[in-house]
Parts: C-alpha cells; sequence; structure tokens
C-alpha cells in the first residue's frame, strides 16, 4: 500500500503543475487583451469656430455591472506642463469641452484618457492635434429657392438659392471665412447629384433646370482649415411647366 502510494505522489504534482502552468497562462492571455481592447479611445475632436473645442472618447467595455469607473482626461500645449479637463459637462457624456480661456490656436495639444476603477487604471492611446486641424463649421440652415426667369419652357426654368449659416457670431472674429458647396439631382436620379463649388457667397442661381422635381442640399467649411460641415436639410424643389402668374 505504500509503495502505491509513493509511485502516485509524483503524478498527482505533475498534475498540480500542469493546472498551476495553464491557470497562469490564461490569465496572462485575459491580461494582454485587456491592455489592447479595453481602455478609452479618443475617437473625435470639433472646434466650430477656432475659439473652443470640444474631444469626445470611447468609455470602457469590460466593467462589470455596479462597478464604478471615473474618467480622467489630461493635456499638455506644446509639450508644456500637464493639465486635466476642467469641462466634463457642457460636451455631454464622455467628453472634454475647452472653453476660450483654455483654447490655442496653432499649438500642438496632446492628451490622453484614463479610466481609474477600484481595480487598476486604464490608459488611452495620446492623440495630438492642432485647434485648425479640427474646424468643422454648422452645417447650413434656412435653404430656400425662388423660380427666376425663364428662357421658354423648351430651354428650362431658373432658380435662385440661399441660405443661412446657424451661428452667425462664429465669424465675427474673422477667424473663419466660409465656402459652400451645392448639390442638387433629380428625384429620380438618386446617385446623380450635381455640384456647385466653391460657393464664396450664401446663394447661386441654377440657370436652364428642365421641368422636373429635385432635391438640394448644401454645406460648408472654413476657407482655409478643416472638416466640411454636415449636410443641410434637403430641400425639394419642383420647376414646374410653367412660371406662376404674377
Amino acid at each position: 500500500m505504500l509503495w502505491l502510494l509513493l509511485c502516485l505522489l509524483p503524478l498527482a504534482g505533475g498534475g498540480g503543475a500542469t493546472l498551476t502552468h495553464n491557470a497562469t497562462h490564461r490569465g496572462g492571455h485575459d491580461h494582454e487583451n485587456v491592455a489592447v481592447t479595453t481602455r478609452p479611445h479618443i475617437y473625435f475632436c470639433r472646434s466650430p469656430n477656432m475659439e473652443d473645442f470640444t474631444c469626445w472618447w470611447h468609455p470602457l467595455d469590460n466593467l462589470t455591472d455596479g462597478e464604478a469607473v471615473t474618467y480622467v482626461l489630461t493635456y499638455s500645449k506644446d509639450k508644456g506642463p500637464s493639465e486635466e479637463c476642467s469641462d466634463y459637462v457642457t460636451g455631454g457624456a464622455d467628453s472634454c469641452h475647452f472653453d476660450s480661456s483654455h483654447t490655442t490656436i496653432w499649438k500642438m495639444y496632446c492628451m490622453n484618457v484614463t479610466a481609474v476603477t477600484a481595480r487598476r487604471n486604464y490608459t488611452s492611446q495620446e492623440r495630438c492635434l492642432d485647434v485648425a486641424d479640427i474646424v468643422q463649421t454648422e452645417a447650413p440652415v434656412n435653404l430656400t429657392y425662388t423660380l427666376t426667369d425663364a428662357g421658354g419652357d423648351e430651354m428650362g426654368h431658373n432658380a435662385q438659392l440661399s441660405w443661412t449659416y446657424p451661428v452667425p457670431s462664429h465669424l465675427q472674429y474673422g477667424w473663419i471665412t466660409l465656402e459652400y458647396e451645392l448639390q442638387y439631382r433629380r428625384i429620380a436620379s438618386p446617385h446623380n447629384w450635381k455640384v456647385k463649388h466653391p460657393l464664396r457667397e450664401p446663394r447661386v442661381e441654377l440657370l436652364g433646370l428642365p421641368v422636373d422635381d429635385y432635391m438640394v442640399r448644401v454645406r460648408c467649411r472654413s476657407q482655409n482649415y478643416g472638416l466640411w460641415s454636415h449636410w443641410s436639410s434637403a430641400l425639394l424643389m419642383s420647376i414646374p411647366n410653367k412660371l406662376p402668374a404674377e
């Protein structure tokens, strides 16, 4: 009996060592996944006017129910001292807003977000930007049209289109000069957009439009910097056989 027990002990020890090794390996693999896929990510930054800006991040997706987490965004300008975001409210959830007193153009901002939990901290990759490169203006509004003179029904009608910028105060300091792009198409041709660009004024006249129904939209951007705005609300424009009697 003693002989049998002595023979079995090495097998039990070896099995225990194997189990311990597998558990350690599995734990290390999970740790690698956490480090790579489950940390905050700063996915978008936008300035509407070069005077302030906001950055948004994706939060952690690996929290257990009820687990508390706090997000802290820190940044530096031109490799200066590190500062913490002063406004986590204005831009909505998972955001940092930089008001005019914290916004300086033509300086490089580098930032990251740290998720602080009871278990550990998770820090995003660093994102660096110049405010001038993230300007995205508001979409134009009040897109309207007026039918003007006709060169005869065979030649089509002319339409004067105009629109406005929704936040004129963004333009008052001269940092931003807008340019516009207008697109229009026949309703029956959903992919055949015709383009008017660049437009320096918030108006354009379309000449010789054949009788039909058209979809029209317009967008804008800073002439020197940044991204196109979203498209305006689409406008349905109808070109009749004859102009209405005056």
